[in-house]
């Protein structure tokens, strides 16, 4: 696993899940780089502290897992403070909650 291996998944899966970086601050090229060096330093580090690859790839994981935990709930704060109600459950439904 290196940085460009990593930054290169995550380009493909934005290809097909776009994610709006409107007016922040940091570009898309530069979250993707950041985010993949900092991956693959976690994984550097595990692997020091003599963790195998099986138990890196789990930890790895979870930190994935959380982040989408975090991020859906942080999407869907944001729609209940941004949008209609009916927008947001228009949401809900179609992403198959409700």
């Amino acid at each position: 696993m290196t940085p460009q291996s990593v930054e290169s998944l995550i380009a493909e899966i934005e290809a097909e899940d776009h994610i709006d970086f409107g007016d922040l601050a940091i570009g898309e090229q530069e979250a993707r780089s950041l985010m993949a060096r900092h991956f693959c330093d976690i994984d550097h580090r595990l692997a020091e502290h003599g963790m195998s690859a099986e138990d890196r790839l789990e930890v790895m994981a979870a930190i994935a897992a959380h982040t989408m935990v975090e991020n859906l709930v942080l999407h869907l704060g944001r729609l209940r403070g941004a949008v209609a109600k009916r927008d947001f459950h228009a949401w809900m439904r179609r992403h198959g909650m409700g």
